[in-house]
This record gives C-alpha cells, sequence and structure tokens, in this order.
C-alpha cells in the first residue's frame, strides 16, 4: 500500500504465466489493438492483445471465453458410401435449430421481447449544480487525479480543481455536466461523466487504467515522452469506449481489474488479476489488458438476449449478474470468492468466467456484492448468500477457526427477507475482513473483524455477548446511526475503514484510516462519524467510494 515516498503493497512482484497467448474473441465491437510499447520502469508484460495464430492443419484454434464444440470423429468408409447412394431427397432434409450464443455486446437479429428479470443499468438524472468530485486519504501516485501538484495525503475532503475546470469548458457534456458516478480501486480512480465517458487515474503498473501510460511521446517536445506522474496523476479518457459509442452507466474496480457496463447491459473489462504468489493474468497466454475488451459470452434465444444488470469487483475477481438473474464470476479464486473450485495447479482457469448457482439451478440473483477475498449474491426470495475466505467471519455464515474459507454460496445468517421484517437486502459492500449489508428499509448490518472499528459499533454492543473472542462478529449485527431518522441509501468500505451516505445528504465514516481514509485527523473511529452535515453546512453528500488508501465521493453544492 503506498505512503508519501514508497509504495507500500501487499502485492507480491509480477510473474509471468507460462501459457501461450490465444487469439481473442471475435466481438462487433472490440476496438482495434495497437502495439504496446515498454517503459524500462514498468515491470515486463504482455501485449495489450494476443498475435493471431497461424492456421493449423487440424482445428483452428478459439478464445478461451468461447463454447468448446466437441470433436468430430472421421467418418468410416462404410458411412461414406452409404451416404451416397442415398436417395437425393434425403439431401433436402432440414437440419435440426440449435440456440445460439453470440459474444456479450454484439447486436441481436431480433429485438428484446421479453421483459427482463434484472433491469439494465439505469442513466441517472441529470441535476444542477452538478456532481463535484471530492477526495481524501493517500494521492501518492495520482489517484485523486488533481495533477501532479498533489500527490500526498490529505486527511480531510478537498475538491478536485481539475475536474471543476473541465466542468467550465463543458468537457463532461452539456452545459454544467460534471460526474456521474466514481469508483475507488486498491490505488487507481474511475469515473464517468454525464456523456457516460470513462475516466481513470492512478497507478498504471498492471494495465489498471485502461490505456496505456508508457513511451507516449510529447507534442510539445520532439523526441521527449510525457513525464508519467502528468499522465496517471490527471484523469484521461478511455478512447477505444469513446470509439464504439460505449455509453457507461456502471464501473467497479479491484486492486488492478476494472470494468464498466453500458446502459445497453455491455461489459468491458481491462487490467490483471493477481495470486498469491504475484501475477495470475488477464487471461491465459495475455498477463496485461491494457484497452478494454469484450470477456463474457452469454446465451440468447430470438427476442430474448442475455445482458449485463450490475457487476461488483473485489481486489482480484469480478462478478457479473446478469438480467435473468444469473451470476457470473471469474479472477483469482484461492480464497474460494469464485463460488466454484479452481485447481491450484490450473488457476488461470478461474479468469474465465463460468455460472455459478445459489443452492439450486432455479434460484435467481438480483444483488451481488463483494469484499476483498469473499463475494455475496441476494435471491429472489429474499435470502443472502456468503463465500470466500472467512477468517474473522466476514462471510456472515458463522465462523469455523478449523475451516477458514466459504467454499460455496452459503446462506448468510440473520438476513433473510423474514428476518429483516420485510425487508431485504439491496447492496454488500466488503474490505479485507468486514462486510456491510444495506437494506431496502435504510439500515446497515456489518460482521467481520471488529478490532479497530470497521464495524461501526460501540465496544458495549450487544452483538459482542459472549463472543469467544471479541474481535470477530461471524453473524450480522445492526450499526446506529446517530441520526436514525435519516436513512441510509448507500454504502462503501475501504480495507479496513467504511462509509455511508444518507438519504438526507449527510456523510459518516469509521473505522482505521492511517493515511487520511476517514476524512479526519483521527487515526481511529470506533463508532460512524458525520463527516458532512444533512442540516447546514455547504455541500449535500450524494455518493461515496472506498479505495485502498483513498476515498472519493461526489457532493453537490446547497447554494
Amino acid at each position: 500500500m503506498p505512503t508519501t515516498t514508497v509504495r507500500r503493497s501487499t502485492r507480491a512482484a509480477s510473474a509471468k504465466p507460462a501459457s501461450k497467448a490465444k487469439p481473442a474473441p471475435k466481438a462487433a465491437a472490440k476496438p482495434k489493438s495497437q502495439p504496446a510499447r515498454k517503459r524500462a520502469a514498468s515491470p515486463e508484460r504482455d501485449e495489450d492483445a494476443a498475435p493471431a495464430a497461424k492456421r493449423s492443419r487440424t482445428s483452428s484454434k478459439k478464445s478461451e471465453n468461447e463454447p468448446v464444440a466437441p470433436a468430430k470423429k472421421p467418418a468410416s468408409k462404410t458411412k461414406v458410401v452409404a451416404a451416397a447412394t442415398k436417395p437425393a431427397a434425403a439431401a433436402t432434409k432440414k437440419p435440426r435449430k440449435k440456440l445460439a450464443t453470440v459474444q456479450e455486446g454484439q447486436s441481436t437479429p431480433v429485438p428484446q421481447q421479453k421483459p427482463y428479470f434484472n433491469p439494465l443499468p439505469v442513466l441517472p438524472s441529470h441535476k444542477r449544480p452538478s456532481l463535484l468530485l471530492w477526495a481524501w486519504g493517500a494521492g501518492n501516485f495520482g489517484q485523486f487525479g488533481m495533477g501532479p501538484s498533489i500527490l500526498n495525503e490529505l486527511d480531510k475532503p478537498r475538491r478536485n480543481a481539475w475536474v471543476e475546470e473541465k466542468i467550465e469548458e463543458g468537457a463532461f457534456g452539456e452545459d454544467g455536466a460534471g460526474i456521474e458516478s466514481i469508483a475507488a480501486g486498491g490505488m487507481h480512480t474511475i469515473f464517468v461523466d454525464e456523456k457516460g465517458t470513462v475516466w481513470t487515474c492512478g497507478v498504471n503498473d498492471d494495465a489498471a487504467l485502461g490505456r496505456d501510460t508508457r513511451d507516449i511521446p510529447d507534442p510539445d517536445k520532439p523526441g521527449s515522452f510525457i513525464g508519467i506522474d502528468e499522465l496517471t496523476s490527471i484523469p484521461h479518457s478511455l478512447q477505444p469506449l469513446i470509439d464504439e459509442n460505449f455509453r457507461a452507466v456502471k464501473v467497479a474496480a479491484g486492486d488492478s481489474i476494472s470494468a464498466a457496463v453500458s446502459d445497453e447491459g455491455e461489459l468491458r473489462v481491462w487490467g490483471t488479476f493477481r495470486a498469491n504468489e504475484g501475477s495470475l493474468g488477464f487471461s491465459s497466454g495475455n498477463t496485461h489488458q491494457y484497452k478494454p475488451v469484450p470477456i463474457l459470452t452469454l446465451p440468447h434465444k430470438p427476442g430474448d438476449a442475455e445482458k449485463v444488470s450490475s457487476i461488483a469487483s473485489g481486489n482480484n475477481h469480478l462478478l457479473v449478474l446478469t438480467t435473468h438473474g444469473n451470476i457470473y464470476t471469474w479472477g483469482a479464486g484461492e480464497q474460494c470468492q469464485l463460488g466454484r473450485k479452481v485447481l491450484e495447479r490450473r488457476k488461470i482457469h478461474g479468469t474465465v468466467p463460468e455460472k455459478i448457482t445459489l443452492g439450486t439451478r432455479a434460484r435467481k440473483a438480483v444483488v451481488v456484492g463483494a469484499g476483498n477475498y469473499h463475494s455475496f449474491a441476494v435471491d429472489e426470495q429474499g435470502d443472502v448468500w456468503g463465500w470466500g475466505l472467512n477468517t474473522m467471519g466476514q462471510t456472515g455464515t458463522g465462523y469455523n477457526e478449523k475451516d477458514p474459507m466459504v467454499q460455496l454460496p452459503t446462506k448468510v445468517i440473520g438476513l433473510s427477507k423474514e428476518e429483516l421484517g420485510g425487508e431485504t437486502v439491496v447492496e454488500i459492500v466488503g474490505g479485507e475482513h468486514h462486510t456491510l449489508f444495506l437494506t431496502s428499509g435504510g439500515r446497515v448490518f456489518a460482521c467481520g473483524r471488529a478490532n479497530c472499528g470497521q464495524l461501526g459499533l460501540a465496544d458495549d454492543d450487544a452483538a459482542f455477548k459472549d463472543l469467544d473472542d471479541a474481535d470477530i462478529l461471524p453473524t450480522p449485527a445492526q450499526i446506529t446511526f446517530s441520526d436514525p431518522s435519516d436513512p441510509i441509501k448507500q454504502i462503501s468500505a475501504g480495507v479496513h475503514n467504511s462509509a455511508a451516505v444518507t438519504e438526507g445528504g449527510a456523510l459518516y465514516s469509521w473505522g482505521q484510516g492511517t493515511q487520511g481514509e476517514l476524512g479526519v485527523p483521527d487515526v481511529e473511529l470506533r463508532e460512524p462519524k458525520v463527516i458532512v452535515r444533512k442540516e447546514g453546512g455547504s455541500w449535500s453528500a450524494i455518493q461515496i467510494a472506498c479505495g485502498g488508501q483513498h476515498t472519493l465521493a461526489l457532493f453537490r453544492s446547497k447554494k
């Protein structure tokens, strides 16, 4: 993890996978790849797209994400003779129709006719004055997006002057247009403007920014290159997405993996996944993906095309919720965060998206969420499911010291629709060892590690009574906020800190923040503290995003 002078991270050194590159799946919307260039200070990495494979005499290679057709056995001589002697009428027999599969993002010949179980991403309304980007915590590597002059730590929220300048220039859409949504990764930032354009800044060692920052020529100084701080600390838009008219609505950021979902339910992903010992890779034979690409293949029937409804990211894994209620997971699976078995000797297979089930195939999901190394989903009946790393009770499924991982989706204790009095869980976020659950009634529940205020529960809270270990809360307990009349509408979690935004525009923060992540000089807050007030003050909090060591927020002026 970063400090003011030295980048601190729990990630091991990057290592190349032994497998060769395979050709990427064909997709109509995929931007054309350009050859990558190396920067001496960066670790070795593959090009952003695999080279074209040579034609084989036996069969052509396919992408790992394409369905593999079963091999056909050669016809025997007797069968060939028999076929030649059949009447001509047999040759006109119509073949059986099969269900087709299409690359996610590819247009379908028949318009959607069947109503979706889960809706496509909905465009937010644009009010005025527009939303302004604020940041605090560690900005040593340009995570704030405030330019190379602000690469330090901030223990209080600061306005992003660069964003305000762009609003005045009209760079984000019509007059006065601002920022629409944000995501904070390990040490990088993603935000979407009112045009649906994706912007990124921060660390790009592992392609998390979705653009190349190596050896970029300086147009003002022939023979020179633009400085890395200027390329990473100033937000830049992702041109390939602009070129394909990709209107982003939702974005997600992990440690070095990033993703965006469009208003049409299309998914684009870039970056890389990391395993315990170092680099895992983006896919088989491709360690780093520098440009956004489609990666998920979804089935369809005529008039009923499955699309992406929502997405969640852990440190090194992704979860996708589809319009049909299905869940796909991929990435690193060493802590069982994928909800499926991945062999240790074939960990790269985890980077291929696969569908998982919540108990039975009949159950459909309506919400997905993730912590650093654990995952969650809510089904149509209102039951909450958790799986993955559970060393501190963070999955909410109970705690077993001898079994630190929940291998398959398991019901979370105490958060069913019946137990919540008719409410359901609508959002789930997690840090390294703790998890927050937001209900439809604006209540927040927490579980997991509690040694430095991550859960926001008072030391004498009844939830800690009779526990074997006061630092581990294995089942969710409700957090108490100072104004119970102002329900919570959005939550976020960093490594050891948490935050919540209310319907009335207040912002709460709690947990541990050794680099200013809490938004106050305090290093630890055991219970939620008001950072932005509902009444009075000049700003209303609208959205919050906690990253590895930095925090982002969207505020609207009350004036």
